[in-house]
């Protein structure tokens, strides 16, 4: 399911889904106009809630020790996202 910028649930979602990556990993696909621009991957590592922001040559990881922190934040990167016109859609990898 694609979201488009101007719908608010994307923004709302993120808590509920950064929650989920606690148990499950959870991964989004971030588009413009059909081109990949980013991908993001939250999961759990060693007590931590790690953020992996990548593109198609580089990746780098946002480690939060609490999973408020690690919400905020990907709840400003999506909202970022958003802002700049991209489709941000969830992926199942």
């Amino acid at each position: 399911m694609v979201q488009r910028r101007n719908e608010l649930p994307i923004v709302i979602g993120m808590s509920a889904a950064i929650q989920l990556a606690v148990d499950h990993d959870a991964s989004w696909r971030i588009t413009r106009e059909g081109t990949d621009v980013a991908t993001i991957d939250v999961r759990q590592e060693q007590g931590e809630v790690v953020i992996l922001a990548g593109t198609s040559t580089a990746e780098r990881p946002y480690r939060f020790p609490t999973l408020q922190e690690a919400d905020a934040f990907l709840s400003d990167l999506m909202t970022s996202f958003s802002y700049l016109g991209c489709d941000i859609a969830a992926t199942n990898d």
